[in-house]
């Protein structure tokens, strides 16, 4: 009598299926670390934080913000890479200072000088509709 030939299982992949399996494994995971690093530099690094401020001065009427917000906003338009946000995002919100209340810190009406200069600006630089 011969030896029969060992037989693989049903369930075990030929070597040659086995790679085929894994490449697409480690394609499917190079695809998704790639997209998921573009997404994060597109969301984070690529959209200058002065043109996200900008985003506040949308609406025409007047825009209240509390301490917190006055903050974030004042850190957004220092961090501007765009030296016409930093300038005149500064100015308009050291102008629109109205009290030092846990409530209520700085009113932007876009009429007054500094406010409609920020928003020209946002204009300028393509944050906002003109």
């Amino acid at each position: 009598m011969s030896a029969s030939p060992v037989a693989t299982p049903e369930w075990q992949m030929t070597p040659r299926a086995r790679k085929a399996f894994i490449g697409l494994i480690v394609g499917a995971v190079v695809v998704i670390l790639l997209g998921s690093a573009w997404m994060t530099y597109d969301v984070r690094v690529g959209q200058d934080p002065g043109l996200r401020a900008c985003g506040s001065f949308a609406r025409t009427s007047a825009v209240e913000l509390s301490e917190a917000e006055f903050r974030k906003l004042s850190a957004m338009f220092a961090r501007s890479t765009r030296p016409a946000l930093r300038e005149h995002g500064g100015r308009a919100l050291s102008a629109s200072v109205v009290s030092q209340g846990p409530t209520l810190v700085a009113v932007l009406r876009p009429a007054e000088g500094e406010a409609a200069a920020l928003r020209a600006a946002c204009v300028a630089e393509g944050a906002l509709p003109g």
